[in-house]
């Protein structure tokens, strides 16, 4: 195998280890928020809309981690950026 070849498995190996650790992060971070808000009056609200959106009934622990995994891989392609234009 080439240098070359070798090169692009391991940047593409790196890529997807960034990938997954992102939507790891991103589900930790979901379940914690999510169980945290559960402790509060909005929490059964935003499963009463989860549950008439969805038809779907989870603990508000489940849906973070959840909506954690999905905005993972989606965190790596949105970018903003502020201009200083005036």
């Amino acid at each position: 195998m080439s240098d070359e070849a070798i090169g692009l498995i391991l940047l593409l190996a790196l890529l997807l280890g960034g990938l997954l650790y992102s939507a790891f992060i991103g589900t930790l971070c979901g379940a914690f928020i999510g169980w945290l808000v559960s402790l509060t009056p909005l929490g059964t609200a935003i499963l009463k809309v989860w549950v008439s959106l969805t038809h779907v009934e989870c603990e508000l622990w489940e849906l973070g981690a959840f909506l954690g995994f999905i905005s993972g891989f989606i965190e790596g392609v949105i970018t903003v950026k502020k201009s200083d234009e005036e």
